[in-house]
């Protein structure tokens, strides 16, 4: 089963999922194609931290970015417009690296980009948002808000994001280590 560790998050796929850590935390733990031949070579790209590839006949390449706010003074809510920016621009610089690394035959990626030229291919793009724990219950109007604001945010960002993203023929998943189901194919914890 291959597993991903990236940024205190473990991400576990299925036997046969291909797996890469694209854009990960260190310089030394990506793709060398994306730091030797993308992001040394051209301005303000960036990518997602990891790209998996789906076994099985129904071709699936997910594009999968993480952002932890458990513990950061910055809250999800606060970044809502430069996330959506930076999803919709990360997805589609990492697409078109995968299309340049299919075109050259890239081993390393390889397994990842076996199906990028097929138009039956479903690219998923997925935010894995992780968030601080809310209050069980909010005794104050205040606690109230704040336990019910970040929910509307999720779904306003959701709302967009499919939204832009289906504009481009990708899906789009806002998920956490808490809302990840067996429909997805694939799990992920916090360590």
């Amino acid at each position: 089963m291959p597993t991903v560790i990236e940024k205190g998050i473990q991400l576990d796929f299925p036997a046969g999922w291909a797996v890469v850590k694209y854009d990960g935390d260190t310089q030394s733990d990506n793709a060398s194609f994306y730091r030797a031949r993308i992001e040394s070579q051209v301005q303000n790209v960036r990518g997602v931290d990891v790209v998996s590839q789906a076994a099985g006949l129904a071709a699936r390449l997910l594009l999968i970015e993480i952002k932890d706010y458990r513990i950061s003074t910055k809250t999800a809510d606060q970044d809502a417009a430069k996330l959506r920016q930076t999803v919709v621009q990360k997805a589609l610089n990492t697409l078109s690296g995968l299309y340049a690394a299919a075109r050259v035959a890239d081993a390393e990626l390889q397994p990842v980009v076996a199906h990028v030229f097929e138009r039956a291919l479903r690219i998923e793009v997925v935010l894995l948002l992780e968030r601080p724990p809310l209050p069980v219950a909010p005794q104050t109007v205040a606690q109230k808000f704040r336990r019910e604001n970040p929910q509307k945010s999720s779904n306003d960002l959701q709302l967009e994001l499919t939204s832009r993203l289906f504009a481009l023929g990708f899906d789009f998943n806002l998920r956490s280590t808490t809302t990840l189901s067996g429909a997805d194919g694939w799990a992920a914890r916090a360590l």
